[in-house]
């Protein structure tokens, strides 16, 4: 999936790769299926900083790795 489908609300975007993670994480589970492996990259090298719970944390790392 095109991750600027969700998370570009915004007429001009902030480019700061937490705050995409972040909002690709508020999408999880719905989008799970496509993202790509870029999306997913970006979401693991930021998960640690997002505020979650650690067992969403694991199901969205669990998501990510597995394909």
């Amino acid at each position: 999936m095109e991750h600027k489908t969700i998370i570009w609300d915004y007429k001009d975007p902030p480019k700061d790769e937490l705050w995409q993670a972040r909002r690709l994480a508020e999408f999880f589970p719905l989008v799970a299926l496509e993202l790509t492996s870029d999306e997913k990259a970006l979401i693991l090298r930021h998960l640690e900083n997002l505020r979650l719970p650690p067992e969403r944390k694991e199901a969205i790392r669990l998501a990510c790795e597995s394909g």
